[in-house]
């Protein structure tokens, strides 16, 4: 292809020269002849096949370039083999192993000749609501009972026992404080003695008079009062006990009687100048040392059967 353009060049080239020589032939001889033509190309290369370039290949088969620079394909598109695009092999989605159920066992046929037992469709009532009006009935019995045996207690040798205690207890007090604010010396020192030992009387009265009425066993302390929220400190079954009911009874009758008893104590014995010496005097113990130990025995539950015929 090279060869062909350069070939050309020459021949325009030579060309030229023959067309400004033929200007001068011209205007020399006249006529441009073959002669002429032969003379002036005789050097330029020509191809042996004059059906073919100069390269061999057959004139017309090499592609024209078009306008814009791109071959233009001039082969017949049936006799030229085309290559068909590659099929891509899709991909095999991932097997997913098949999950093994459980097999279910077959059903047990029942026995025809055997009637299963018919459920009970009756509606239940919760255990916790049964339960709680079954002790709300049982405090309020408790409570009724506890109270008849008040008025009962209230007739008994063992109650008028102590009742007589307390009359002699607070007899003794109100002298004692008589003596003290009116004069002072022996007589009031004397007086604090006697009422002294009072005191001790009635406390040993009252554990003489709950000792003989108190049925429950040790595990029962009365005391918890006489209302339903208060009465859930006990047991059903102490619920349910005539003993625990006695018992309850008893404390019900002597507690508040034994309010002033207590504060003869913490008000008096601990406030009172003269009283207070008394009760720290040596020689003055003397005078209620039966009395305390009589209390002292009872507190622990050890009572002499002589005195207690009279709480029985």
């Amino acid at each position: 292809m090279k060869k062909w353009i350069a070939v050309s060049l020459v021949a325009l080239m030579l060309t030229a020269c023959g067309s400004s020589q033929k200007q001068v032939d011209q205007e020399d001889d006249g006529a441009y002849t073959q002669d002429d033509l032969e003379r002036e190309t005789s050097d330029v290369y020509r191809p042996s096949n004059p059906g073919e370039d100069d390269d061999g290949v057959e004139k017309g088969s090499k592609p024209e370039k078009s306008r814009d620079a791109t071959v233009e394909n001039t082969s017949d598109p049936k006799t030229e083999p085309t290559s068909e695009p590659k099929k891509e092999t899709p991909r095999e989605a991932p097997k997913e192993t098949p999950r093994t159920e459980p097999k279910s066992e077959p059903k047990k046929e029942s026995d025809p000749t055997v009637e299963e037992p018919r459920k009970d469709t009756t509606p239940k009532s919760e255990p916790k609501k049964d339960e709680a009006v079954g002790r709300r009935i049982l405090m309020g019995e408790f409570i009724r009972s506890v109270s008849d045996n008040m008025d009962a207690l209230e007739e008994s040798k063992g109650w008028k026992e102590f009742l007589k205690a307390k009359e002699k207890f607070t007899d003794r007090l109100d002298k004692a404080l008589e003596k003290g604010n009116d004069e002072r010396g022996k007589s009031a020192e004397s007086a604090w003695a006697e009422a002294i030992k009072a005191w001790y009387e009635v406390r040993f009265a009252r554990e003489a008079f709950m000792h003989v009425n108190r049925n429950s066993g040790s595990d029962f302390e009365p005391g918890a009062g006489l209302n339903y929220e208060e009465l859930e400190a006990y047991t059903t079954e102490q619920l349910s006990s005539e003993a625990c009911m006695r018992t309850t009874a008893a404390y019900e009758l002597t507690e508040p009687e034994m309010k002033d008893v207590r504060k003869f104590q913490t008000d008096v014995l601990k406030y009172d100048l003269v009283a207070g010496k008394v009760f720290q005097d040596e020689d003055y113990a003397k005078k209620w040392k039966d009395e305390k130990q009589k209390w002292q025995d009872a507190t622990n539950g050890e009572f002499d059967d002589k005195d207690l015929k009279k709480y029985r």
